[in-house]
């Protein structure tokens, strides 16, 4: 009888089989995430087409496809995979579009499955839900400011001799495609001419933020909260605003007030993403890339808000060492955490930040570029390229394969240190990384290619 020819898997340790059952479940999340990009990003391509297209790419990135279905309810429109039915195994995450929620994407199973992290679901299944639900998100929002930009141009070329002021041509463009934009751009106009001194300004305030005057409400004397109150014709309102703001200001100024506004609420959702400390790093970087996207180098903000996005930027990625930060906001830009992030290898769920020296060695060659032009023993200096491994990707690294024990070698006598040396070398080389932060690490293997490589640690209180 001749021997059977072993499987790829037999042989293999738990361990083994573990990490390589973990590592298809990744490239199967992987495959339907770049399905999803490919096709959330074709511009040209009808939404409904790209609702359609995303639901049938869903099932294959669950663990049991064949039994897998998914829904999709955003904007008024509404599509789900073929022979579509309820069941009680069901998994959501909201869509937000221009943050607010706008719908919901559903993936849920035919049939019962083994309990796991989520009900059947497993927690990476979580992560991956809500992850395509962001893409739509940012999707549909990408393409109502596409939709926005139109409607402004051709209500651009329909001015002639200045016959309706432009701000009335963009209040009519945001009454027809965002209606909540055009509110908050009405509440910051009626603040701006209350600090102006505008006194009829200060009549229409309290329809916008409730009571100003303690004679008036007893309320405000108290160390409490006021209660929530809708806005009640909320158009009408919008109309007084800027009635006030054209009899007190110059076209121009009422233009490029709503202009500044605009730009600054386009990019909330960078602030958002920074300002929850809980949002992973591959969030941050996904925000980043969005807000570069969505602008395409014309999102102009006043130097205020742009400093405090490069601080908060600094401060969540890099070091929120107040003597690393003064010097950091003047030479980092927002592009450049973009490169950063792009080469970070990091826990799926990461929130770590790069170490010291890697801080330090950035903030130095962008300091050496800014003054190169002035100073020609500057213009030669380079830096090699570099990938940077999060302070929590060492932590997890030491957690899952149970290496506590190491912290104590420092405390150890030096003989005692020597005796066990060659035991943690063995426990090191036979631990395992986690399938995230081997696919990180491969990219930079594969992008750093065959060349000589410099591995430094990097602690977080280093190179102050």
């Amino acid at each position: 009888m001749q021997p059977t020819t072993p499987t790829p898997s037999e042989g293999l340790d738990a361990t083994a089989q573990n990490i390589l059952r973990e590592l298809r479940e990744r490239a199967k999340e992987l495959n339907c995430l770049y399905a999803v990009e490919e096709l959330t990003n074709s511009p040209n391509l009808p939404l409904e087409q790209v609702l359609t297209g995303v639901l049938a790419a869903v099932p294959a990135g669950w663990q049991y496809p064949e039994i897998c279905q998914a829904r999709v309810q955003v904007s008024g429109r509404s599509a789900t995979t073929p022979a579509y039915q309820e069941t009680p195994w069901v998994q959501k995450a909201a869509i937000r579009v221009q943050g607010e929620v706008a719908g919901e994407l559903e993936v849920s199973y035919t049939k019962p499955r083994p309990s796991s992290d989520e009900g059947p679901f497993l927690k990476e299944e979580r992560r991956l839900i809500e992850t395509i639900a962001e893409r739509l998100g940012s999707c549909i929002t990408h393409r109502h400011l596409l939709a926005m930009m139109n409607e402004w141009r051709s209500a651009q070329t329909k001015l002639t001799d200045h016959a309706v002021p432009e701000w009335q041509v963009i209040l009519d463009m945001l009454r027809r495609t965002d209606q909540a934009l055009l509110l908050r751009v009405a509440r910051r106009m009626i603040n701006h001419l209350r600090w102006r001194g505008v006194k009829a300004a200060d009549a229409l305030f309290p329809h916008f933020a409730g009571p100003v005057d303690p004679d008036s409400d007893p309320r405000l004397d108290r160390n409490q909260p006021l209660d929530r109150e809708e806005i009640t014709n909320p158009r009408r309102l919008v109309e007084w605003a800027f009635e006030v703001a054209a009899a007190n200001m110059p076209d121009r100024e009422i233009v490029d007030c709503i202009h500044q506004w605009i730009r600054h609420d386009r990019a909330n959702f960078l602030v958002d993403a920074l300002e929850n400390e809980r949002t992973p790093l591959t969030e941050v970087a996904d925000a980043i890339d969005r807000y570069l996207h969505a602008t395409h180098g014309d999102l102009e903000l006043s130097p205020a808000a742009m400093k405090g996005l490069r601080v908060s930027l600094i401060r969540r990625v890099l070091n929120d060492q107040l003597e690393y930060l003064n010097v950091a906001k003047n030479y980092l830009d927002i592009s450049d955490f973009r490169e950063i992030l792009r080469r970070t290898a990091s826990p799926l769920e990461g929130k770590g930040k790069v170490g010291g020296k890697a801080a330090g060695l950035l903030l130095g060659l962008r300091i050496i570029q800014r003054h190169a032009a002035d100073n020609k023993l500057l213009a030669g200096i380079k830096s090699p390229r570099t990938w940077y491994v999060t302070s929590d990707a060492l932590y997890q690294f030491i957690h899952q394969n149970h290496l506590e024990d190491v912290f104590a070698q420092k405390y150890k006598d030096i003989e005692e240190v020597r005796q066990e040396y060659p035991d943690i070398i063995q426990v090191f080389k036979n631990s395992h990384f986690q399938p995230d932060m081997v696919r990180g690490l491969s990219l930079a293997l594969d992008e750093l290619g065959d060349r000589p490589l410099i591995v430094r640690s990097s602690s977080l209180l280093e190179d102050r």
